[in-house]
């Protein structure tokens, strides 16, 4: 699975966090543990061949023929994000991380899920709800702000969300690890509610958005 990971400088701890121990998990040994890990990760990255299962092991890794790496996303231009080389380059765990525009970091992580460069996105901002508004600007997108496990489950289910935004203040890193766990493992269920977000794909063609 591809996944576009975006923080600002609030939320960079916790995706630091989710990148490590969620996505990569200590099962990839080659990339997690081989590395010196900071404590922040500012910016949009893509990161291929993640982990979405909470029961990963040698057979999930042996089905994927993805490469297990870190690119970053850049915005180019508007509805234009590139995929750079792979970088993890993080910032040392003592210096203060990089003020940054949450906007910014949204629009990458939207548009690479928008275009197909990324099967899914996570966005962490102070309280996620900047981050949700900026990427539900862009068509295609259908990002929602979850606070609880039940929110995570139901963004899933009902509303086929594809980008999840997440608070990098307010939530514990247990309680962010779960809500990602869940909402990349719980699929859409499709039927009438399907029919409904439909309706928003058309709304989107109407306003122009």
């Amino acid at each position: 699975m591809r996944i576009a990971l975006g923080s600002d400088h609030r939320g960079a701890q916790i995706a630091q966090k989710i990148a490590a121990d969620v996505l990569l998990r200590e099962h990839y040994a080659g990339l997690a543990a081989a590395r010196r890990y900071g404590e922040r990760l500012v910016g949009a990255h893509l990161i291929s061949g993640a982990s979405c299962s909470d029961s990963f092991d040698e057979n999930e890794r042996a089905e994927t023929d993805e490469e297990i790496a870190i690119y970053s996303l850049e915005r180019t231009a508007p509805g234009r994000v590139e995929v750079r080389k792979p970088d993890f380059e993080l910032e040392d765990a003592e210096a203060s991380p990089k003020a940054v525009d949450y906007p910014d970091v949204a629009a990458a992580v939207a548009e690479a899920v928008a275009s197909g460069k990324a099967d899914r996105g996570i966005l962490i901002c102070g309280t996620g709800i900047g981050m949700c508004v900026a990427a539900n600007k862009i068509r295609g997108v259908r990002a929602a702000v979850c606070g609880n496990e039940v929110a995570a489950e139901f963004s899933r289910r009902h509303n086929n969300a594809n980008v999840l935004c997440l608070s990098g203040e307010f939530l514990s890193v247990a309680e962010t690890e779960a809500l990602v766990r869940i909402w990349l493992t719980t699929p859409f269920d499709g039927d009438r509610h399907a029919r409904r977000v439909d309706k928003i794909s058309a709304l989107e063609l109407e306003t122009g958005l």
